[in-house]
C-alpha cells in the first residue's frame, strides 16, 4: 500500500470502498434488525388507534341514540303518571263525594232521630206536667180564693 499525501479534505483509495460496503452492511443489518420492525410496531399502533377511533365514535352514537330512547321513555312515563294521576284525583273526588253524601244521610237520620227523641221527650214531659200543673193550678187557685177547691 502506497501512502498518498494529499492535502485534499477526501481521498479516493481502497478504504474509501471499504467503508463504503461497511456502510450498506450496516444500513442492510439495520433495516433488519430495527427499522422493519420499527415500521411494522407504528403501523399496528396507527391500525389500533383507528380501531379505538372507530369504537369511540360507535360508543358516542350508542350514548346519543340511548340518551334519546331515555327521554322517550322519560317522557312516556311521566305521561303515564299524569294519567293515573288523573285517574287517582277522579276517583279521590268521587270517593269524597260518596263519603260526604253518606256522612250527609247519618246526619240527616241523627237529625231526624233526635228530633223524634226530643218530641217524645216533649211529650212525656207535657204528659208529666199536665198532672203536676194541675195539682199546682188547683193550688193556686185555692191560696187566691181562700178556700177548698175539689176536683
Amino acid at each position: 500500500m502506497e501512502i498518498i499525501a494529499t492535502n485534499a479534505l477526501i481521498s479516493i483509495n481502497e478504504t474509501v470502498i471499504v467503508q463504503l460496503v461497511s456502510f450498506l452492511i450496516f444500513l442492510y443489518v439495520m433495516n433488519r434488525i430495527m427499522f422493519r420492525p420499527l415500521l411494522s410496531t407504528i403501523s399496528q399502533r396507527k391500525e389500533l388507534i383507528a380501531d379505538f377511533q372507530k369504537d369511540i365514535i360507535s360508543g358516542q352514537e350508542d350514548l346519543v341514540r340511548l340518551g334519546k330512547e331515555l327521554d322517550r321513555e322519560q317522557a312516556r312515563v311521566i305521561q303515564e303518571a299524569h294519567k293515573v294521576v288523573l285517574s287517582l284525583e277522579t276517583e279521590g273526588d268521587k270517593r269524597a263525594a260518596d263519603i260526604l253524601e253518606e256522612v250527609r244521610q247519618q246526619i240527616s237520620d241523627l237529625r231526624h232521630e233526635t228530633e223524634a227523641r226530643v218530641k217524645d221527650q216533649v211529650r212525656q214531659a207535657r204528659t208529666e206536667l199536665a198532672g203536676e200543673v194541675e195539682a199546682v193550678t188547683l193550688t193556686i187557685m185555692e191560696k187566691v180564693l181562700h178556700r177548698r177547691l175539689q176536683s
